[in-house]
């Protein structure tokens, strides 16, 4: 075994081992490509492991598999308040990482973020690299000032690098907190291998008593109040006076549920609203529409965009966060001032009485995502950017992770 001239550049040539902490392992965006991008490291020799901070106990969770292991911590626990870590939950996650020997540890989303860093307190002279990856504009969900002093003082500090899913985004983080560390922008990424359908169209309108020759919207997301689904069903609601036999999908769950089926009642369209739940075979729901529509008043890149874009189909999307970076307006889609309610109403109706444009929209989408943002690529993009931060952190350190491993 040869030790002499072993140095921290080590880590441009040894395959890594990569921690993915997650809260859930519920089929939202942060999870699903944390998920797929573990999937995609291991293709590409690398060791990983999924860690997720709690249960999840909704139907279509996501697989646990490769040694992925759940902390089974409580969401709702006053210590989540008030130190605002739990220190029975930081213990199982400090035992996940000291049995797995990580070199990079990502944190993805906030509640993950605090316990990355905490984990980091106690573990002063270990090795590994602590990595965040942002979703969205902090501003948008961290509120008081006790919260932020909180982030900015005891979490952020501790991280040795940053990945922003949008420009915009990130530099919303370097505004925000104010840190200095390596800080890289790399997008969502959609798996192809994942989106081929498996029902025809005719078969998934049947199985949804859709009829076969209804104009389709689809949604696909968190029933949360950032994504202004409230917009979406006076949309639903504007478009159906021109055309009438109208139909609109929404794909997942969320706390507004019960709101939005109640407001689809005022408005006078809940026989033409489908709530369908949260689905593993998403790919079949957007093959068999006609149009994605996304209303949300924030987002960072939203992974079913680029979903809908590799299966062709058309989107149209309020001009927010880091949707411009994913969709080229009037190219491979629509985008529209978040507060323009009529003029969302007026894209959409022209769009679905107008299926060559959609079908040119669609296959333009289909070529940029295609070409930009598969998972391959992405993952690529990020093992670079952790072997710089490794050795950026470990320039003047020996590389102890990688160290114990050829001692091994």
């Amino acid at each position: 075994m040869r030790l002499r001239g072993f140095a921290w550049n080590s880590f441009l040539l040894y395959p890594l081992r990569i921690l993915q902490v997650v809260q859930k392992p519920q089929r939202r965006g942060a999870e699903v490509f944390a998920f797929q991008l573990s999937q995609e490291l291991r293709r590409q020799g690398h060791q990983t492991r999924m860690v997720y901070l709690y249960p999840h106990n909704e139907t279509c969770a996501l697989p646990l598999d490769h040694g992925d292991c759940m902390l089974n911590g409580n969401p709702n626990h006053p210590f989540e308040k008030f130190p605002g870590i739990n220190p029975f939950l930081l213990r199982r996650l400090l035992h996940a990482i000291d049995e797995f020997k990580p070199d990079v540890v990502q944190v993805n989303g906030a509640r993950t973020v605090k316990y990355g860093a905490f984990a980091s307190y106690s573990c002063r002279d270990a090795p590994w690299a602590l990595i965040y990856r942002n979703i969205g504009n902090p501003s948008d969900w961290l509120h008081g000032w006790h919260y932020r002093a909180f982030y900015q003082k005891l979490v952020m500090p501790r991280l040795h690098g940053v990945v922003g899913v949008s420009r915009k985004t990130l530099q919303a983080v370097k505004d925000f907190y104010g840190i200095s560390v390596p800080m890289k922008n790399i997008p969502r990424a959609v798996d192809p291998a994942s989106l081929v359908p498996a029902a025809s169209r005719d078969a998934m309108r049947l199985k949804t008593k859709t009829p076969a020759d209804a104009p389709l919207l689809i949604f696909v997301g968190s029933l949360t109040p950032e994504k202004r689904l409230d917009r979406l069903l006076r949309l639903a609601q504007q478009v159906r006076l021109q055309m009438p036999k109208l139909h609109l999908w929404l794909i997942g769950s969320g706390p507004l549920e019960s709101t939005l089926q109640q407001q689809a009642n005022s408005l006078g369209i809940a026989e033409i609203v489908r709530f369908l739940g949260v689905q593993s075979n998403v790919a079949d729901y957007l093959n068999a529409a006609d149009l994605f529509v996304l209303t949300s008043d924030t987002e960072g890149i939203p992974g079913v965009i680029l979903e809908a874009g590799l299966l062709g189909l058309a989107v149209v999307v309020t001009r927010v966060g880091g949707v411009p970076e994913c969709v080229l307006d009037g190219d491979t889609g629509v985008l529209v001032d978040r507060q323009d309610e009529q003029r969302l109403a007026v894209v959409v109706c022209d769009l679905l009485h107008d299926s060559a444009r959609r079908r040119k929209l669609g296959t333009k989408a289909k070529s940029w995502v295609g070409a930009n943002f598969t998972i391959d690529k992405i993952a690529g993009d990020y093992v670079d950017f952790y072997r710089h931060v490794l050795t950026f952190r470990h320039r003047r350190a020996p590389a102890i992770g990688a160290l114990q491993r050829e001692l091994a």
